[in-house]
């Protein structure tokens, strides 16, 4: 399940599925069109996979590109249908693409190993590299590309960053690097590729760079010339052409035409383990050129977007000053790896239907997002993870309501949607603070997300720490303490205790290990975190704080209390007071990135500590605050408390509340067992400790996906289950 995006007039907030942190980025406003006001159909959408605009912004110097039946690459010189292919290759061998600017020529070596090495740390840097081969002077030397900048300058200053690691000084110590760039001279156009080949070599051979470069005539058809030099100033352009002159001087040279097409071809070695495998790699002009790869068959794989194939062709250009990669694809084509990128083979086809056409309306919604592409392939729009993601039924759900889009009486709504709504789905005043027509409050059936998913058991260390280990790596001793706690013992060694009750050795380490039989006490049981019901934490005051002042929100002091002051119409937090003061954000959901990445605002706060008994202390108080007790309004002085020993909340004088907050001990928090085999608990509360317990993935707005599958599971057909999601809406064929 992916989690999807929220489009709010000047910002767009998604979480990422590998670390579930809050990113925020502007987008378009709400109900934006393109230039004649009206939305257009899209036959073909375009999808940018690395960009440098203005709201998105992932690039990469260099991309591989690899088809099962081979490549064509070419120029446009225009729009789609203008294209002219130069090379074509039919086999799977992958090329590579890169734009043919400024770059650091970090090392020249003839010991690939050292090549290796000094990319393989480069690689971590932020420009990233690449190693090229070449034969000159009769050997075969490999040169270490760093970067790729519209500016010499910024290349100098990328190289004095880079020689300040003292493993890339260290390697690089026997010839300082220098700056490499786009200036070439001309050595003529020849007649053959071979014939290219040919004098390029005999420049290789005088130990002068020279390439095989493909463009065109003023006619029209390709040629084959050969460029000498690649330099970044007119000064080692000049000691070039001394060199090349002295191997040829029969042959003119004259400054290069970069400013038409052009593809300047390369030997690229950075993916082999001996220097012995290569890749034609292309360095493509920078005036404007659209380089085009066309897949002789089906799929185009770009290595540096995790290996995913995509459908239609790939446009590679310079945009700001960047290399920019967008897929450009049939519009029904592209939603089938939507659809199997935000769901799943299993769903009910209902459910899958819904999400077709909710997909297919947001794309058509975004106009030229852009500038130079429609959307992106991240969570930013929807999740786009290409043809690898692709299920038959998906599929056939995007057939089956092809052209079909969701329109109020303004024209193409924005339809978005979310993983799991908690069970209400939110109202937009919950999120951005502002209403939508079509965006309304309702009930979402979003319980299956937990069916299934294990139990987990809270329990109590010997050192007084809280924690959760996986029911099937703990089982029942027989033997309870006074107060009828059961003692488990692990049933191996090297159980995995995690602060929340599921798997992420990112997000949730293990805090501590279990040995084999070693006893704890268990507190209490739950399902592990799913996208219906979750639990984040505990954090200390002092992370918490840190969170909060990290996402702008100045905390002075010690953080005593946390509290929820005020909730929306779906139940969701729109307020939180931070030591009774309100924590100011641009808009509520917010509130889910300023607390550290929270799946949603659907949520309680319960105050954690070290302590077992039956007196509520720190360790046992849930803060429930306003809108959380079924109406009732908390006034200005108390707040509501839940206890561990009550069945209903109560109010507590927030000065009690502190009071509380600050207790060092409880009276009865020793364990009471006079058993000296089973654990001894210490009662003292180790500073105080937060946990989030929710309900709900994302915004909440909109369609929920999993609400859409109970919905579908109820007996709703598509248009049911988007008409209910979506207020006052109509299904129509755009």
């Amino acid at each position: 399940m992916k989690w999807n995006k929220l489009l709010k007039p000047k910002t767009i907030v998604f979480i990422t599925t590998a670390a579930l942190t809050l990113v925020t980025l502007p987008v378009l406003p709400l109900n934006e069109a393109h230039a004649d006001g009206v939305p257009q159909q899209l036959d073909q959408i375009r999808v940018a996979l690395f960009i440098d605009s203005t709201k998105y912004s992932l690039v990469e110097p260099t991309i591989t590109l690899s088809s099962p039946s081979g490549l064509e690459i070419g120029v446009r010189n225009g729009g789609a249908g203008t294209e002219k292919t130069w090379v074509s290759s039919s086999d799977a061998s992958a090329i590579r693409l890169s734009l043919d600017q400024y770059s650091v020529n970090m090392l020249e070596t003839p010991d690939f190993a050292v090549a290796k090495a000094l990319h393989t740390k480069l690689s971590t840097m932020q420009p990233d590299s690449y190693v090229l081969s070449r034969v000159k002077l009769g050997k075969t030397l490999y040169q270490v590309q760093y970067g790729s900048f519209p500016t010499k300058e910024a290349a100098e200053i990328a190289k004095v960053q880079a020689l300040k690691d003292s493993t890339v000084a260290a390697l690089t110590k026997s010839v300082s690097p220098v700056l490499s760039g786009p200036l070439h001279w001309s050595a003529g156009v020849y007649p053959t590729e071979a014939a290219a080949v040919q004098q390029a070599g005999v420049y290789a051979q005088a130990g002068v760079n020279a390439d095989v470069v493909l463009q065109e005539d003023s006619a029209g058809q390709l040629t084959y010339g050969v460029w000498v030099g690649g330099e970044a100033t007119t000064e080692q352009l000049g000691a070039v052409k001394q060199l090349a002159l002295g191997v040829a001087p029969m042959v003119p040279l004259q400054a290069a035409n970069i400013k038409d097409s052009y593809l300047i071809r390369r030997t690229d070695v950075t993916a082999s383990t001996n220097g012995a495998v290569s890749a034609p790699h292309y360095a493509a002009g920078t005036a404007g050129q659209k380089t085009w790869i066309h897949p002789k068959g089906t799929g185009i794989t770009v290595k540096e977007r995790a290996e995913r194939s995509y459908r239609g062709d790939m446009e590679v250009s310079a945009y700001h000053d960047k290399l920019t990669l967008v897929n450009e694809v049939p519009l029904e084509q592209y939603l089938y790896a939507v659809m199997g990128s935000e769901l799943s083979a299993g769903w009910p086809v209902e459910a899958l239907k819904a999400q077709a056409v909710a997909a297919r309306t947001y794309a058509l919604k975004q106009g030229n997002k852009y500038e130079i592409a429609q959307v992106t392939d991240t969570t930013l729009d929807q999740a786009y993870y290409g043809m690898q993601k692709e299920f038959a039924s998906g599929t056939q759900a995007v057939e089956a309501t092809r052209s079909e889009v969701l329109k109020d009486k303004n024209g193409l709504i924005s339809p978005v949607f979310s993983s799991n709504a908690g069970g209400m789905t939110a109202d937009p005043s919950e999120v951005w603070g502002n209403p939508v027509a079509y965006l309304r409050s309702v009930p979402s059936p979003d319980e299956g997300a937990e069916k299934g998913k294990a139990n987990w058991y809270r329990i109590q260390l010997t050192n007084g720490k809280i924690g959760f280990v996986h029911a099937m790596y703990v089982k029942d001793t027989g033997v309870k303490n006074k107060e009828g706690a059961a003692y488990f013992e692990a049933t191996e060694a090297g159980v995995n205790v995690r602060s929340a009750p599921y798997v992420d050795n990112t997000g949730n380490p293990s805090i501590a290990q279990l040995a084999a039989k070693e006893r704890v006490l268990i507190l209490g049981q739950e399902k592990e975190s799913n996208a219906f019901s979750w639990v984040r934490g505990p954090y200390s005051a002092e992370e918490l704080k840190s969170k909060l002042n990290t996402a702008g929100v100045a905390i002075s002091g010690e953080l005593l209390s946390l509290e929820i002051s005020k909730r929306g119409p779906s139940g969701r937090v729109t307020e939180l007071k931070a030591n009774g003061v309100v924590v100011k954000v641009p808009y509520p959901d917010a509130l889910r990135s300023a607390l550290g990445g929270l799946p949603s605002t659907r949520f309680e706060i319960e105050a954690a500590g070290s302590y077992t008994g039956t007196t509520p202390s720190p360790s046992s108080v849930v803060l429930i605050g306003a809108g959380s007790t079924g109406g009732n309004t908390v006034s200005s002085d108390s707040i509501y408390v839940l206890a561990s020993s009550n069945s209903q909340p109560t109010a507590v004088k927030k000065t009690d509340l502190i009071a509380l907050g600050s207790a060092g001990t409880s009276k009865s928090a020793t364990s009471s067992s006079s058993d000296p085999s089973l654990p001894q608990t210490s009662g003292s509360v180790q500073g105080k400790q937060f946990i989030f317990r929710g309900t709900g993935f994302g915004h909440g707005l909109g369609m929920s996906q999993w609400g859409a599958r109970g919905y579908a599971d109820l007996g709703y057909n598509y248009q049911k289950i988007l008409q209910t999601y979506y207020t006052g809406v109509n299904i129509t064929k755009e």
